[in-house]
């Protein structure tokens, strides 16, 4: 029989100290401060490419700090755990919006390096933004008010593509993406809130990264018509 709301978060959720909650709640400036700095230092040396060393450096410091708040292993059980098939189809639904993107582009899926490192990206990210950005912020504001505690860690993470990926990528500054992001992180994090598992998420999140054409978008050679 599968468990309700109450009944997950009375298993799954171990509070935190007031100091850990905090250091959780303050990361974001240093996850996006660090990022950003990275973006410009390596893209003055190797331009676009900068995507690479950033994205190595934005996983290490997501998962360094979901190790050092202690919450490393609620959010491996999130991993773990399962929800219902509503949630799956509206994560399906979500993770199909940049589909067109990659229709309309498939042309450019002639490279298969860049085909490689977008198929990596695609099945690492998610499991790591995820598991920060939704699972370890659910543990921290899972007291809040939906409203609050889904608005909080998207209102940053949205914020953190232009600031960070948007130091040399057009496409991540755009008003569209921003949108879909805000829309996409919102969504996630209320399929969090109300399930506890991040599987839909993860799902979801893969989903959107091959739509969307990530690498494509970091090095530019696909920039949105608006852009151009």
């Amino acid at each position: 029989m599968s468990q309700t709301v109450a009944e997950i978060d009375q298993d799954s959720i171990t509070e935190m100290t007031a100091s850990r909650r905090l250091f959780v709640l303050l990361s974001p400036l240093a996850v996006i401060g660090l990022g950003h700095l990275t973006a410009r230092l390596f893209s003055h040396f190797i331009g676009v490419w900068a995507w690479v060393p950033l994205m190595i450096e934005y996983w290490f410091v997501m998962a360094l700090v979901i190790y050092l708040s202690g919450g490393s292993g609620q959010v491996i059980s999130a991993y773990r755990r399962n929800s219902r098939w509503t949630w799956w189809l509206l994560g399906v639904v979500v993770g199909l919006i940049p589909l067109p993107v990659l229709l309309l582009n498939s042309h450019l899926l002639h490279d298969s390096r860049l085909v490689f490192l977008w198929l990596l990206e695609a099945a690492i990210n998610p499991f790591i933004e995820e598991g920060y950005w939704r699972g370890l912020f659910g543990q921290v504001t899972h007291r809040w008010p939906a409203f609050f505690a889904c608005l909080y860690p998207t209102i940053f993470f949205t914020a953190g593509h232009p600031l960070q990926f948007g130091v040399f990528s057009i496409g991540c500054r755009t008003w569209e993406m921003m949108t879909s992001l805000l829309i996409m992180g919102a969504v996630w994090s209320i399929i969090y809130r109300y399930t506890r598992s991040l599987r839909v998420a993860v799902f979801s999140h893969m989903l959107v990264d091959l739509g969307n054409m990530s690498v494509w978008v970091f090095l530019n050679l696909y920039i949105p018509p608006g852009m151009r």
